[in-house]
């Protein structure tokens, strides 16, 4: 049975693929209300980050793992690499799981390596100021383990610092924080899969930023990136670089750098495929399937064949997401979008009779669409007809707002 670690929808393509291949499914998610768990052949509610938990919980239900394996959530990614260890499948290194699942450990293996990035350091209550007159502004200050942007503050005086820290200190599992120079410029993600150490490129996307506040939530990835061939191909050596300093050999690259100009530097690594439909953004605009080439990672079965991208379905696309007013969602169809001609998909991350909550971290979103189109302006058209179309009544509730 192929063992998914975390059942939100993020994680759809990995189930759909393991079932393509032959295999039934297992979702484990302390969750109850995560919605893979029902669609799996067996669902296991139990907090993923228990290994000893999930373990149990696999014994006892008598299940023959064959490949643990998980997509889009960095939370996910060490207890996912700790449970292919004890359970002798293939996996990302445990030591490597580590250091990206922590930012401090993270920007030490940048700094060893030389890999361009942005000056910064752990920081406490008592050296934030000391911290923040050495880094200088604009600065941004993270939680050492977050992920969904949950936490994040930009930092432009010395006043903000204090309620910045709190809010990062807030979202850190581990209670501790760090503070960066923050980078101007235009946000990127570089995707790629190594195998055996060598990088294979799959693209090079925009990221569009929700306005602050929260920071860095991104609403759009968008393809192609506007840079020139010779410029993507820098950041593809510079996001092989990153992932072999952070100790991935074999698996999925998820680079988030920023580039002012001539300048770059990489924001962080994720080992792990993106959570926002990167992939399957990647597969229509690049032909590269990167979902089936991990799943067969996870089944120890990966060949550089494997790796050949196929032929793209358009040239230009975006994943697009839908985000939405605080309160309670009455009615949410996404069918009409889906509709429409270059609409491949569309959904919700929220269900009617929840009450969404303001807007503090990328978990917020409502949905998504995944969209393609032969020219930008037709891709922008599409956008906004297949936004309209989506069928959304929130009530808007005076307590949430």
């Amino acid at each position: 049975m192929f063992v998914l670690i975390g059942g939100s929808r993020s994680q759809l393509g990995l189930l759909e693929q393991a079932r393509a291949l032959g295999h039934e499914v297992c979702v484990v998610d302390g969750a109850e209300t995560a919605p893979l768990l029902a669609e799996a052949e067996l669902g296991i509610v139990h907090d993923f980050s228990d290994v000893e938990g999930v373990l149990a919980a696999l014994r006892e239900r008598e299940v023959e793992a064959e490949a643990v394996a998980t997509m889009g959530s960095d939370q996910a990614v060490l207890p996912t690499a700790r449970l292919a260890e004890r359970l002798d499948l293939p996996g990302l290194p445990v030591r490597t799981a580590e250091i990206v699942a922590d930012k401090r450990r993270m920007r030490a293996a940048f700094e060893a390596a030389g890999v361009l990035s942005p000056k910064g350091r752990e920081i406490s209550r008592e050296d934030a100021a000391e911290a923040l007159a050495e880094i200088g502004v604009p600065a941004v200050v993270k939680p050492v383990d977050g992920s969904g942007q949950r936490g994040v503050t930009e930092v432009r005086s010395a006043e903000e610092l204090p309620a910045a820290l709190e809010r990062a200190l807030g979202a850190s599992r581990t209670g501790a924080a760090v503070l960066e120079r923050f980078l101007e410029g235009d946000e990127l993600t570089v995707n790629g899969f190594l195998l055996d150490g060598e990088y294979f490129p799959m693209s090079v996307t925009q990221r569009l930023l929700h306005p602050p506040p929260p920071l860095g939530v991104c609403i759009a990835h968008r393809y192609p990136s506007g840079l020139s061939e010779e410029r993507e191909r820098g950041l593809f050596a510079l996001a092989h670089q990153a992932s072999r300093a952070v100790g991935i050999e074999t698996g999925p690259s998820y680079v988030q750098l920023r580039v002012d100009g001539d300048e770059t530097g990489v924001i962080e690594v994720g080992a792990r495929l993106g959570g926002g439909k990167d992939a399957e953004l990647a597969k229509l605009v690049t032909g590269f399937d990167a979902i089936r080439a991990e799943t067969l990672r996870a089944l120890g079965g990966l060949t550089p064949g494997d790796l050949e991208p196929g032929e793209p379905v358009a040239p230009v696309g975006q994943v697009r997401f839908v985000v939405a007013p605080p309160g309670r969602i009455a009615r949410l169809n996404a069918a009409p979008a889906l509709e429409l001609d270059g609409v491949h998909e569309a959904g919700f991350y929220w269900r009617e009779g929840m009450a969404l909550p303001p807007m503090t971290s990328g978990a917020e979103r409502l949905g998504y669409l995944l969209l393609t189109a032969h020219s930008e302006t037709e891709l922008d058209e599409l956008t906004d007809r297949a936004l309209r179309a989506l069928d959304v009544e929130i009530v808007v509730e005076q307590a949430l707002v």
